[in-house]
């Protein structure tokens, strides 16, 4: 997730400049044609051009309006996972301590259960950071992602840490490893019913807060396993296309009724006017999978970094890391 207040120029530099090239080209090509094959038949009328692109632009809005969605959901579920996260560590702990008298077998307990916690929030990360066959392999696209080489080893390397001694190998060749570790708290929360360290009630409470992770968790594998309709990307790129393509030659006669010598203002307008365009779609083109990590997704690796501190300090735990910081106005 961007967090600077604006883009870097080098930022909108790598966005842009193949939507820069483009129109370069096909600004010199209308004049070119228009001017030096003295083709003036190229010079289509601009009406039907302004139709095309006012359709274009509200279809593009659309598309834009429906990619935010995606990546609002997705935040708001992490957010969701955040709370739960906190009131199932601190419910846990109180229960806990409410129902026994050993101390010590009472800390040992609620720290094996939190950490296996933490290690459900790594798997979860770690499955959000696959990669789909819908997903941008453009080489601009693989350039940001360079920024988490070793993502996918450092949570791999997390989840062992927080599990028991001989749990992790127990789950590696599981399908969802996020869904059995849930399945693993739910039976470690009966064998503490089981003997007596939570009651009815509270083992109630607690299986409820389980049962909204659950629901979290599925929420996330919906939006990163469901793609954005195909059929709106790709009539969005083909649509613009079209406008980007006819927008010069439906320019061309309010330029020669200005004046020969203001025929080459054409190429800066058609410039601007494209890359307006462009860069709408490619906004929304970025934001509608909000997990495969680019500059603008839920930064996933900061949300568990700061659950894992807030459960750690209940712990009063002596091993908390630090807080992720921005690298290059992005946090992960």
């Amino acid at each position: 997730m961007y967090v600077n207040r604006y883009l870097s120029p080098l930022i909108v530099y790598f966005y842009s400049w193949r939507m820069v090239l483009f129109s370069l080209f096909t600004g010199l090509m209308a004049v070119f044609v228009y001017e030096y094959l003295d083709w003036k038949w190229v010079a289509v009328p601009w009406l039907p051009v302004s139709m095309i692109g006012t359709a274009t632009a509200f279809f593009v809005g659309f598309k834009n309006n429906q990619s935010y969605d995606r990546s609002w959901e997705a935040r708001k579920v992490w957010g969701a996972i955040t709370n739960h996260s906190r009131s199932f560590g601190a419910a846990l702990r109180g229960f806990m301590a409410s129902n026994a008298d050993e101390d010590e077998t009472i800390n040992h307990e609620a720290k094996v259960i939190i950490y296996r916690h933490v290690a459900w929030l790594y798997a979860l990360r770690n499955a959000m950071a696959q990669r789909t066959s819908w997903e941008h392999e453009d080489r601009a696209s693989k350039r940001q992602r360079d920024a988490l080489k070793g993502t996918k080893l450092l949570c791999e390397t997390e989840i062992a840490r927080h599990l028991p001694s001989g749990e992790h190998g127990s789950l590696q060749h599981k399908g969802n490893m996020s869904t059995q570790l849930l399945d693993r708290q739910s039976q470690h929360l009966s064998r503490l019913k089981k003997n007596g360290i939570i009651n009815a009630y509270q083992h109630v409470a607690l299986q409820d807060l389980l049962s909204k992770l659950y629901d979290e968790q599925g929420k996330s594998e919906r939006i990163k396993n469901t793609p954005f309709p195909r059929q709106y990307a790709t009539t969005s790129n083909l649509f613009i296309l079209v406008f980007m393509t006819l927008l010069p030659f439906a320019m061309l006669n309010q330029f020669v009724d200005m004046g020969e010598k203001y025929m080459f203002l054409l190429i800066p307008f058609n410039l601007i006017v494209s890359w307006v365009f462009m860069f709408m779609e490619y906004v929304g083109d970025i934001s509608e999978n909000p997990f495969e990590g680019l500059l603008n997704d839920v930064p996933l690796s900061t949300i568990v970094r700061n659950i894992e501190i807030d459960l750690k300090d209940m712990l009063e735990d002596e091993q908390v890391p630090e807080r992720l910081k921005p690298y290059l106005g992005v946090l992960f």
